[in-house]
């Protein structure tokens, strides 16, 4: 853009020139931060350029006029620079906010949002929390011509080692709860490696086993008639087919139309049931469903048979669904769940 004006017959052309100076910036990803500001808006023309107080008021209103139709960075983002070149980034990124985004052109509200992506990584904890800093960088990364897709990439292996770790010292400490949630953060997070949730996945239901054996020996007469009971109560379990069986319990677990398990496998005496996140609730509300599968399991085998009931996409445990002598019945074990 060329712009000539004159005032009191005199040129100031190279006032355009002035204003048309771009900013530069450096960065270093990790590590330290260099920036270099040009901004040439912030600078007072020499002054030579002036001839009287009427014509430099001139000058520096024209010259403010042609800065913002140049494209050049607001004040605020130079100012802002400073306070990142500083090492203070908690108030450059207060100076950044203060900036109106809708007034900006594509380029300045990209370096802005770079700009509060820097600040707010280079803050940290505890200041911004790892979620608020990949939210803002991921936000910057959208911009056309963003460089913040850098810094999302640091986040994600910092999220991805920090869930790992708590994973392992959660089940390790025997905590199911916490070793789930921590392994649902990890699962979500770019670069998560399913051999990784896998392998979680069957120390998870080797808690659940251990658990279960840890609260006591059952009595094996009181097991054995109550297997007996069940048997007498459902009889025609006992002629059906493996295929007929897995059919059956697929037919129980279907609520007006909607089907609970996403899969039925049987193997021996045990029976594993997967459900899909989004049928959970559904399944919550129908634990009846699983008690009565359960039993029709025993009935079949004659055999202390169980349930294992996991989440679909994870097989993260869910529910545990095993025979109490006692009630001649089949109790569901709800399991830490997040």
């Amino acid at each position: 853009m060329l712009i000539a004006l004159s005032v009191a017959n005199w040129d100031i052309l190279p006032l355009a020139r002035l204003a048309n100076a771009r900013y530069a910036r450096q960065t270093s990803v990790g590590g330290d931060i260099n920036i270099e500001v040009t901004c040439m808006h912030d600078r007072l023309p020499p002054p030579w350029w002036s001839r009287t107080t009427v014509q430099t008021f001139a000058v520096f209103a024209i010259a403010a006029l042609i800065a913002l139709a140049s494209g050049c960075a607001p004040t605020e983002l130079s100012s802002a620079r400073r306070e990142m070149a500083a090492g203070q980034y908690a108030a450059a990124r207060q100076e950044l906010l203060a900036i109106p985004i809708g007034s900006l052109n594509d380029d300045q509200r990209r370096e802005v949002k770079d700009d509060l992506c820097v600040s707010t990584f280079m803050a940290g904890e505890p200041a911004y929390t790892t979620s608020e800093q990949r939210r803002v960088c991921a936000d910057a990364a959208k911009e056309p011509g963003s460089r913040s897709a850098e810094f999302v990439a640091k986040i994600d292996d910092r999220i991805l080692q920090a869930s790992y770790e708590k994973v392992n010292a959660a089940l390790a400490n025997g905590d199911l709860g916490d070793a789930e949630q921590a392994a649902q953060v990890y699962l979500n997070t770019p670069g998560a490696d399913p051999t990784v949730v896998a392998k979680w996945s069957h120390r998870m239901w080797d808690l659940v086993v251990q658990r279960d054996r840890r609260a006591g020996p059952r009595s094996k007469k009181e097991l054995s008639a109550a297997i007996v009971a069940l048997r007498q109560q459902h009889p025609s379990m006992r002629k059906m087919s493996k295929p007929e069986f897995v059919l059956w319990v697929a037919k129980q677990g279907s609520v007006e139309g909607t089907p609970l398990f996403s899969s039925v496998a049987l193997q021996g005496k045990e029976l594993d049931l997967a459900i899909k996140r989004q049928e959970v609730q559904l399944a919550s509300l129908k634990l009846d469903r699983l008690s009565d599968i359960n039993d029709a399991t025993i009935a079949r085998c004659g055999c202390d048979g169980r349930t294992n009931v996991g989440i679909a996409e994870t097989n993260f445990p869910l529910y545990l669904v095993r025979l109490d002598p006692e009630t001649r019945r089949s109790e569901v074990l709800i399991l830490p769940h997040r």
